[in-house]
């Protein structure tokens, strides 16, 4: 099937797609899926890492601020 057939399918038309259109559907659904839930997954790991660095630094006042004589 070529690329023009391929992507002329549209989801509102009234015919079903054959079984190549199909699995092809759903191989680009997987596609995107996976570069969503990589992106998610990225956005997490920096906001712990930012979390991370935010509790070291706090901590490392409050060790400070106590080795120092302070409150």
């Amino acid at each position: 099937m070529s690329d023009e057939q391929m992507n002329s399918y549209r989801l509102t038309s009234m015919e079903e797609p054959g079984d190549e259109r199909m699995a092809q559907i759903m191989r680009e659904v997987a596609e995107d899926a996976r570069a969503s839930t990589l992106r998610a997954a990225e956005r997490v790991a920096a906001g712990i890492e930012a979390a991370s660095q935010e509790a070291r630094a706090r901590v490392e006042e409050t060790l400070n601020r106590l080795l120092n004589g302070r409150k």
